[in-house]
């Protein structure tokens, strides 16, 4: 008890680590786990940080063919009772300017202002003395022989020609397909937006807010046989943090449960495993409290971190357990036997997981450092904690030196590492090596309700399927979004020139951004509509043109003068106008953000000449988003972690493996084992159809660490005990059985995270940390080890 004061002073550190568990935050945006300085990370980041709304929760209402026609009315009555009920601030089953016509009016009459001259002066020109009479015999012609019906009704309510300017292109494209209208061309489905009542901070308060709402809106959809669908930000943001949450507190569960079974089997003193549970949860505090203090937010692949630090804490309590037993159960013997190999591993174990700091992946790097925290912090309250508990617990313990050993003896061993060796190599030279590869599911959970809606309203309708690419133009000050909006035609015509074919078609929505110039240049035309006004709505009555026909001109020059008195850097901010507005520009005081389209052929198998020229064209506030963009750039990213992230550590363990043994026969011997257990598990993963990806990459430092720990574990062992095999197995060897066994048991956990990716990374360590294991406890010794 002389040292108790060394003992309060490590408890004070886990207790000062503790603290930042206050900072925990889930990041549930999914491109938090890659590089933000990626082009192509950059623009779906400037897309949905600007074009996305958290707080709109977007239904889709689904019924069958006899509700077709009907969905609209049923649509309006949900959004009475949604906020009557208090959970929706808004709702709209329709666009806003249906029943605000002065919006659309406003947002007309601006958009003439703001565009190309040219455009403003064909309008002016149609509806001059000389031409009216002419420009309303045509739409007086369209209305009686057009077979469009979209066409015929524009003529009808719009002889004048607002609706014709080309901004409006794209909102009347995207209605007729179902991006702005309501219902499906069929009337079997219809969209519905809920707007929540005040701001939403955390996933844990969307996923509170929807359940309200659905509190409300399923039983009515139940009582009239309609099905509801929910997406949107807010349901992607609750669904990911809760699926993370989720990940977290069931593989804890599981993979404590699972060992705790385990140990007790082994060591069978509940004692023990009590006392190790209390270690556990102070490595756990100080690994979770500094990552706290470090990073504040975790991403969704740090999620799976808990499951592997338990798999690999409870490796050094289950060693010095089985020490004792051959050591005695004293504090001193028991420190003397396992402070090296324990602490020699923790330090190999822990620079492989600080080495995927190299790694260009931001998620691998964030877990690699929290596991590093956490295994140091696993080795030292071990052996300052455990070891006097086990002291104390363990003692009495019967020892098992009398049982035999059944590892094989040298010659055997040597045969067997070499049939192994050439059944994993044949299987590589036959099959080949896994392959690398990306696919943008493995960045959303598995089974995903959000996912399924937004792909059942990309069926309904069409518009919402977006083959195109964003073209995201942003700048600090208005002057720099102008300049940038040339710059980025500049860029389009040098990408047609340089990769011809690959540029289908381009939406650059210049006249959407407020521009003084434009303005001025089209002041005086405008100005002309107005003093007009009369003239031009009695030429549209007297061609026949009825009150209801000329009602949209008429509400927008009533308007104009309005227009023509805001500011030239504003736009317009009514709430029907807006609705429209939101979905190709954010104006803030200075600068803000255009939103654009460019169709490309062929996205999803581009080749690297063509992803090489569209990603020199994303840089400095001009960028092409797009999900298709991810592939081309993420896997070349993965390949090169594979040799910037292995070779480090290959050289890292190399280094570890010669300070500990300072023996050139245990180095090499070490690294032949390793490298055999290497070659199986990539004939395994081949055999089963199992590839690399972006995260289960982290497997590789992962492998390397626990074949280090096993390794100088059982090395360290046959040192100590003279090469018997009898001790070694019945020590150390089992202690490692143990450990396989319950990191393999940490790690399965993880392959029933809802994340692909995190599942993936558990079936690959799975799969390699059973094969160190086996090769550990079984060749190594009997290689370098004697018959007693």
């Amino acid at each position: 008890m002389g040292k108790w004061w060394k003992h309060a002073v490590l408890l004070l550190m886990v207790a000062v680590a503790g603290l930042g568990l206050s900072r925990i935050r889930f990041d549930t945006d999914i491109l938090s786990i890659l590089p933000g300085e990626m082009p192509e990370v950059a623009g779906l980041k400037a897309y949905y940080e600007v074009f996305s709304v958290d707080e709109e929760l977007v239904v889709l209402i689904e019924g069958s063919d006899d509700d077709a026609g009907t969905l609209g009315a049923a649509s309006e009555e949900l959004a009475g009772l949604l906020t009557q009920a208090g959970v929706a601030s808004n709702a709209r089953w329709k666009p806003r300017w249906m029943d605000q016509p002065e919006g659309m009016a406003e947002l007309l009459g601006w958009l003439w202002l703001n565009g190309e001259k040219k455009d403003a002066e064909n309008l002016v020109s149609s509806l001059s003395p000389e031409q009216i009479d002419t420009t309303m015999g045509e739409a007086l012609e369209r209305v009686a022989t057009s077979l469009d019906g979209g066409e015929m009704m524009m003529s009808a309510h719009d002889p004048l020609g607002f609706l014709g300017h080309p901004s409006m292109a794209a909102v009347f494209e995207s209605a007729g397909e179902g991006g702005e209208g309501f219902e499906s061309s069929d009337g079997s489905a219809h969209l519905f937006f809920v707007d929540a009542p005040g701001p939403i901070h955390g996933y844990k308060e969307a996923f509170d807010w929807i359940a309200k709402v659905k509190e409300v809106a399923e039983p009515w959809a139940a009582e009239r046989g309609l099905k509801l669908s929910w997406t949107g930000e807010p349901a992607f943001q609750a669904e990911i943090g809760t699926a993370m949450e989720n990940d977290m507190t069931k593989t804890i569960g599981v993979t404590s449960t699972l060992i705790a079974l385990l140990f007790l089997l082994m060591q069978r003193r509940l004692g023990l495993l009590v006392g190790m549970t209390g270690v556990i949860g102070l490595v756990f505090l100080t690994a979770m409290g500094l990552a706290g203090w470090v990073y504040g937010e975790l991403s969704i692949m740090a999620a799976g971190f808990a499951a592997i630090l338990i798999g690999l804490t409870v490796d050094y309590g289950v060693l010095i357990c089985q020490e004792a037993k051959l050591a005695g159960h004293d504090v001193g013997a028991i420190r003397k036997s396992t402070t090296k190999s324990i602490g020699w591993a923790a330090a190999t174990t822990a620079a492989v997981f600080f080495a995927l700091n190299l790694s260009g992946l931001p998620g691998i790097a964030q877990l690699g450092t929290i596991v590093a925290f956490g295994v140091i912090a696993g080795a030292v309250l071990m052996l300052s904690f455990y070891v006097p508990w086990v002291a104390w617990r363990g003692a009495g313990r019967p020892p098992i030196t009398h049982k035999a050993s059944w590892v094989p003896c040298r010659g055997r061993a040597a045969i067997m590492a070499l049939g192994l060796a050439l059944l994993a190599g044949g299987t590589l030279i036959w099959k080949g090596a896994p392959g690398v590869e990306f696919d943008n599911g493995l960045l959303r959970p598995r089974n995903s309700p959000a996912m399924a809606a937004f792909e059942a309203i990309q069926g309904h309708f069409p518009a919402w399927q977006a083959p195109s690419l964003k073209l995201v133009i942003q700048g600090a000050s208005d002057a720099e979004v102008e300049a940038r909006v040339i710059e980025a035609g500049q860029r389009l015509e040098v990408l047609k020139t340089e990769r011809p074919g690959l540029v289908k078609s381009v939406d650059l929505p210049s006249g959407w951004w407020p521009t003084p110039v434009r303005v001025a240049e089209n002041r005086e035309l405008i100005e002309s509509l107005v003093e007009d006004r009369e003239r031009i709505l009695a030429a549209a009555e007297e061609i026949g043109f009825s009150e209801e026909g000329t009602a949209l001109g008429r509400s927008v020059l009533e308007r104009l003068p309005e227009v023509l008195k805001m500011n030239a850097r504003r736009v317009p901010d009514d709430e029907a106008a807006a609705e429209i507005l939101r979905a190709y520009v954010f104006k803030n005081e200075q600068g803000g953000t255009l939103l654009g389209t460019v169709e490309i052929a062929h996205p999803e198998d581009l080749s690297p000449e063509d992803f090489a020229s569209l990603r020199k064209f994303s840089h400095e506030g001009i960028h092409l988003a797009g999900w298709t963009l991810l592939k081309p750039a993420v896997l070349p990213l993965v390949k090169k972690d594979l040799v910037e992230v292995f070779l480090p550590m290959s050289v890292l363990m190399v280094v570890m493996l010669s300070l500990v043994f300072r023996n050139v026969w245990d180095v090499s011997l070490s690294l032949g084992m390793m490298l055999l257990s290497g070659s199986l598990l990539l004939a395994a993963m081949k055999l089963l159809g199992i590839g690399w990806n972006f995260l289960n990459i982290a497997a590789t430092p992962l492998l390397l660490g626990t074949g280090l720990d096993y390794t100088i574990h059982i090395l360290l062992a046959v040192r100590r005990t003279g090469g018997d095999l009898k001790d070694v197995w019945n020590g150390t060897g089992k202690a490692v059985l143990f450990c396989g066994a319950s990191t393999a048991i940490g790690f399965g956990s993880l392959a029933f995270a809802s994340n692909d990716a995190l599942a993936s990374l558990g079936k690959v360590a799975v799969l390699g940390i059973l094969i160190s294991m086996a090769v550990s406890i079984v060749l190594l010794p009997g290689i370098r080890g004697r018959r007693a």
